[in-house]
C-alpha cells in the first residue's frame, strides 16, 4: 500500500508534518509520542521428543490458567459494558472454545514446544475469522491474536501490561482490546494504530473510553520520533506531528468544545416525536439483553438488528439448534412486546465449515449469507426452527440478508413453511415471526418494489449498501475517499426503497452507521424514513436532534440538494443548513468534520 500524502505548514518552515488518517472515536489528543512494539515474544520453533510432550502440555495449561486470572482481574475492574462482554469472549475462546484442544494436538502430532503451536493454531483461526464477510465478525479476529499474545507472554513470564503515561499518544501497530483496556488505566491522550477498524473491539472500546484513535497510518516512524509533540485529531481523521503553536491552540479550543458538547445529551422520555409530532421508531442494534435494556431506559422500542452469527463459538463452530433456541429466547425474553428481528446468519462458507483452507479469494462476493443458506440448506433449516420455537409466545421476526432478488424470497420462503410444517406435525409449539428483507446490494434496490409486495417489512442496510453501491471497501485505508456516504447514488438508493416500502405499505427500518450518526439523521427523515436502528451509545443525540427538527424542514432540504452531482456538495449543504437553522442540535466537532 501506497504512503498517504503528507502536508507541511508552510508558516512553520515547513516542520509541521500533516498525515491523513481513519478516524474510528472521535475526539482530538495532544501530547507526546510514544512507541508500543511488539504484543508478545517471538515465538521460536524447538523440536520436542515424545517423552517432552506432557511437560509442554503442562506448561500450556499453566499459561491459560495466568491467563485467564489476568482476563478476571481486567474485569474486575470498573469498566465499559462491552468491556466485560469482550473479556466474556476472552474466557471462552480459553475454557469453551477448540482453541486450546487444537493447540494441543498440534504439540502432541508435530511434537513442537507450545510457543509454536500458539503460533501455529492461532493463525489458523485468525485468517478463518478473518475471511468472514461481515466486518463485525471479521475484526473479531483480533480477539484470538489477543487471547495468543497473552498465552505467549504468560509462557515467556512476562507482563501483558504497557504503559504509556497520561501525557502520551501511543503509536502502536494493531491495538488489541485487552491491551486497550491495559493502557486506558494510565490515561494516554490518544492513539495512532497502523490497522483496525470502525467495527473491531478496540475501536468499540475507545469510544466507550472517549479515547481518541485514528488507524490507517503506515510508516509514521519515518517522521516522527520518541518525544515528539504530536495531535491526534478523531474527528477529521489527521496525525499533526510536530505542530506548530497555532495549531495547538486551535486543537485545544476544538478539545474544550468536544467536552463540553459532550456533556450536552439530555435523556428524553416517552415516544420520539419531531417537532411537528412526527413519530421516529428508535430501536437498537444488539444481541445482549443487558444493551436492551439500557437502551430501552433511553427510549429505544425492540431490537432492531440481532446479529445471529455472533452466538457462534468465536472460533467459527456451528450452534446446534438447542443452543440457538435457548438464545433467542432469551433475548426475546428481555425484549417484551418491543421484539426482535433476527437476522439470519450472514457468514463464508469459511466459517461455516471451519475449514480455513475453504476461505474464498473474495468472500464479500462470494459463497455466504442467503447464498450459502440456499446451498446448505440443513444450518439453515436448524435456524429457522430454532427461531420458529423461540417464537411460540414471543414477538420475534425473521430478516434475510444479502436479498439480490424477488425469486430468493420465494425459495426462502417455501423452506420457512416446510419448516413450519413438520414442526407442527411433530406437535411442536410455534409462533408466527414475520419476514423481512435486508436491503444492501444494488440488484435488490432496483427491485425493491417487487420484493417489498413479497415480505412484512424491509431493513436497509447501508453500511453494505455504500459499499456495493460505490464497490469501494470500507476498511480499506487506501479507497477511503472513494466511500461516500453522501454520494448522490446512495441518496437516490435510499429514496427508491423508502418509496418501495410506502407503496406496499409496509415498514422501512434502516440500520447502519448512517442511522447512528445524527449529520444524517435529518437526511434520512428527508427521505421519509420513520424507523432508525443503532448503537445504544447513538441513541441519546439521535433523540436529542429528532425532537428538534420537523419533517417539512427535512423534506425541503431534500429538494434543495436534489439537483446536486456531488457528495462534497451535498455535505457543504447539509452543514451550512445545520449552522443557520440547527446548530443548538449538533455537536460543533461533527459540523466541522468531513462526513462525506
Amino acid at each position: 500500500m501506497q504512503e498517504k500524502a503528507l502536508s507541511r505548514d508552510p508558516a512553520d518552515g515547513g516542520s509541521e508534518i500533516r498525515i491523513p488518517a481513519t478516524a474510528v472515536s472521535r475526539g482530538i489528543g495532544i501530547g507526546r509520542a510514544v512507541f508500543l512494539n511488539g504484543d508478545s515474544p517471538l515465538p521460536i520453533k524447538h523440536d520436542i521428543i515424545q517423552d517432552g510432550i506432557d511437560g509442554e502440555i503442562e506448561r500450556l495449561q499453566q499459561a491459560v490458567q495466568h491467563s485467564l486470572d489476568e482476563i478476571i482481574e481486567l474485569s474486575s475492574a470498573p469498566t465499559p459494558d462491552s468491556a466485560a462482554d469482550i473479556f466474556g469472549v476472552h474466557s471462552l475462546i480459553l475454557e469453551s472454545s477448540s482453541l486450546i484442544p487444537d493447540i494441543e494436538t498440534e504439540i502432541r502430532v508435530n511434537l513442537v514446544n507450545a510457543e509454536w503451536a500458539i503460533r501455529t493454531v492461532s493463525q489458523k483461526y485468525s485468517t478463518r475469522q478473518r475471511a468472514a464477510a461481515d466486518h463485525h465478525i471479521s475484526d473479531k479476529y483480533l480477539d484470538v491474536v489477543d487471547v495468543a499474545n497473552r498465552l505467549l507472554n504468560a509462557l515467556a513470564g512476562s507482563d501483558s501490561s504497557h504503559s504509556g503515561g497520561s501525557d502520551s499518544v501511543l503509536i502502536v501497530t494493531e491495538l488489541m482490546p485487552s491491551r486497550l483496556m491495559e493502557l486506558a488505566k494510565t490515561a494516554p491522550k490518544a492513539i495512532i494504530s497502523e490497522h483496525g477498524g470502525w467495527t473491531s473491539h478496540s475501536s468499540i472500546l475507545a469510544r466507550e473510553l472517549k479515547l481518541p484513535v485514528v488507524t490507517g497510518v503506515r510508516n509514521i516512524e519515518r517522521h516522527i520520533s520518541v518525544g515528539d509533540a504530536v495531535i491526534v485529531d478523531g474527528i477529521n481523521g489527521e496525525v499533526i506531528i510536530r505542530p506548530t503553536e497555532t495549531s495547538i491552540s486551535q486543537f485545544l479550543e476544538a478539545n474544550l468544545i468536544v467536552y463540553v458538547s459532550d456533556e450536552v445529551s439530555p435523556t428524553l422520555n416517552g415516544k420520539t416525536t419531531t417537532k411537528d409530532g412526527v413519530e421516529i421508531v428508535i430501536r437498537v442494534n444488539t444481541d445482549a439483553p443487558e444493551i436492551f435494556q439500557q437502551a430501552k431506559e433511553q427510549g429505544a422500542s425492540g431490537i432492531g438488528l440481532y446479529r445471529s452469527e455472533a452466538i457462534f463459538d468465536r472460533m467459527g463452530s456451528f450452534p446446534s439448534e438447542d443452543e440457538q433456541y435457548a438464545a433467542y429466547t432469551q433475548i426475546a425474553a428481555a425484549t417484551g412486546e418491543a421484539g426482535v428481528r433476527i437476522r439470519t446468519f450472514d457468514v463464508g462458507v469459511g466459517q461455516l465449515s471451519g475449514d480455513a483452507k475453504m476461505v474464498e479469494k473474495n468472500p464479500s462476493l462470494g459463497l455466504r449469507s442467503i447464498r450459502l443458506s440456499l446451498t446448505d440448506q440443513s444450518y439453515f433449516r436448524a435456524q429457522i426452527r430454532a427461531i420458529l420455537r423461540a417464537s411460540c409466545g414471543n414477538k420475534i421476526d425473521i430478516v434475510l440478508p444479502m436479498i439480490s432478488g424477488v425469486n430468493e424470497i420465494f425459495r426462502l420462503r417455501s423452506i420457512i413453511d416446510e419448516e413450519k410444517y413438520e414442526l407442527t406435525a411433530a406437535g411442536v409449539p410455534i409462533g408466527e415471526p414475520l419476514l423481512g428483507a435486508m436491503i444492501e446490494v444494488p440488484s435488490a434496490v432496483m427491485t425493491a418494489n417487487e420484493i417489498a409486495q413479497n415480505v412484512d417489512f424491509l431493513c436497509l442496510g447501508t453500511n453494505d449498501l455504500v459499499q456495493y453501491l460505490l464497490a469501494v471497501d470500507r476498511d480499506n485505508e487506501a479507497v477511503a475517499d472513494w466511500y461516500q456516504t453522501l454520494h448522490p447514488a446512495v441518496i437516490r438508493s435510499i429514496r427508491e426503497v423508502v418509496e418501495a416500502a410506502n407503496q406496499a405499505n409496509i415498514p422501512l427500518n434502516i440500520c447502519g452507521e448512517v442511522a447512528g450518526s445524527p449529520f444524517y439523521t435529518p437526511l434520512l427523515i428527508g427521505l421519509g424514513a420513520r424507523e432508525l436502528s443503532m448503537n445504544v451509545n447513538s441513541i441519546p443525540s439521535i433523540r436529542n436532534l429528532i425532537s428538534g427538527i420537523t419533517c417539512s424542514e427535512a423534506a425541503q432540504l431534500i429538494d434543495s440538494i436534489s439537483s446536486y452531482a456531488t457528495a462534497a456538495e451535498i455535505e457543504d449543504k447539509l452543514r451550512s443548513h445545520y449552522l443557520e437553522n440547527w446548530s443548538e442540535l449538533f455537536p460543533s466537532r461533527l459540523l466541522s468534520a468531513k462526513n462525506l
